[in-house]
C-alpha cells in the first residue's frame, strides 16, 4: 500500500549513533568511578530517551543527584554529537528517493540534540518536522507524538506509517492508530522485533521503498 506521510525514528534507523551515545555515557561513569560499558551493552540500554538510558547505566548510589548525572551525559554528548554517527547505507539514496514524500523525524533523543545531528549530517531539508522526546510533552510508546504530528502536518492517518528499530515505535504507532515498518538492521533483534508484530519487516533502507511508494 501507498503512504503519504512517514514518521522515521533516528537512531537505529536512519543513524549509527551508538559509539557516540557510549562515549557520553562512558564519560558519566568515570566521573563517579564505574568501569566503562562496552558499545553493546549501552546499546541495548537504547530507546527510552537520556534519562531512562542514565537510570539503566549509572547504578545507584549515595549522595548520587540524579538531574546532576543527567546534565553531565548532556554535556558530554553534547560534544561529541557526531564524532563516529554516519547515515545507515542506502538511508540517504531513500530520502532522494522518497522526496516528494511528506516525512518526519520522532526520536526519543531532545529535539535539540535530534535537529543538530541532522543538520550536520545534511539531510535536514527531507524532513517537515524533526522532533525530539522533549517535543511533544510525552515520548513513544505514548501515542502523542505521533498524533500531534499528524494533525500539524495536515496528515491522514490511514496514510501514515512509523518506521523504527525498536518496541517504543511499534507500540506507539499501534496506540495511534497508524501501521509501522521495522527495520531488522538497527539497535534491536529480529526476535525482540517479532514480540510487538509490526507490521512490516525490512532488512534494508532500501526494501523501505518498495512499502512506502
Amino acid at each position: 500500500m501507498s503512504f503519504s506521510f512517514l514518521i522515521f525514528d533516528l537512531d537505529g534507523t536512519l543513524i549509527d549513533s551508538q559509539r557516540d551515545i557510549a562515549s557520553a555515557v562512558n564519560s558519566v561513569r568515570k566521573d563517579y568511578g564505574f568501569d566503562c560499558l562496552r558499545v553493546e551493552q549501552v546499546c541495548s540500554c537504547l530507546g527510552s530517551g537520556a534519562s531512562t538510558l542514565m537510570d539503566r547505566v549509572i547504578p545507584e548510589k549515595k549522595g548520587m543527584d540524579r538531574l546532576e548525572i543527567l546534565e553531565k551525559f548532556k554535556f558530554y554528548y553534547g560534544q561529541c554529537l557526531t564524532d563516529t554517527t554516519i547515515m545507515y547505507d542506502g538511508v540517504g539514496e531513500v530520502l532522494e528517493t522518497l522526496k516528494n514524500k511528506k516525512k518526519a523525524i520522532l526520536s526519543n533523543k531532545d529535539e535539540n540534540f535530534s535537529r543538530k545531528i541532522v543538520k550536520k549530517l545534511g539531510i535536514s531539508d527531507y524532513f517537515v518536522k524533526v522532533w525530539g522526546g522533549d517535543s511533544a510533552g510525552a515520548k513513544k510508546p505514548d501515542p502523542k507524538p505521533i498524533a500531534d504530528l499528524i494533525s500539524l502536518t495536515n496528515s491522514d492517518i490511514s496514510k501514515t506509517v512509523m518506521i523504527g528499530d525498536s518496541a517504543n515505535d511499534f507500540l506507539a504507532a499501534r496506540a495511534a492508530g497508524v501501521m509501522s515498518i521495522a527495520v531488522l538492521y538497527g539497535y534491536s533483534d529480529i526476535e525482540q522485533i517479532r514480540r510487538y508484530n509490526p507490521d512490516f519487516t525490512v532488512k534494508t533502507p532500501k526494501d523501505i521503498i518498495d512499502i512506502v511508494l
